[in-house]
């Protein structure tokens, strides 16, 4: 499940835990995120700012199977690609079971 709460100044928990499916859980470091890029846009405008918004989009088929996982590999990679330092590409370095 999508744990996350509205921190104080709407900026949303500093981690989130995502449900990976049967390979874990995914935890999000949303904090770090913010930290890096101070436009949320990139994001948020496709996923709203609201607790569970994963789950919620999925449970009214807005995302399938592996949407987020492919935006979040295709940023990485972006940014691998720039030379600039990222985050994981490979399964095992995100879902933990």
């Amino acid at each position: 499940s999508a744990g996350s709460s509205m921190g104080a100044e709407a900026k949303g928990a500093s981690s989130i835990v995502l449900n990976g499916g049967s390979l874990g859980s995914v935890t999000f470091n949303h904090g770090r995120h913010q930290g890096m890029f101070p436009d949320c846009q990139p994001c948020h405008a496709f996923f709203p700012k609201e607790s569970q918004v994963v789950d919620k989009m999925k449970g009214a088929g807005k995302l399938q199977r592996k949407d987020v996982m492919n935006m979040c590999k295709k940023c990485h990679k972006e940014l691998a690609d720039k030379g600039r330092k990222t985050g994981p590409t490979n399964c095992k370095e995100c879902h933990k079971k």
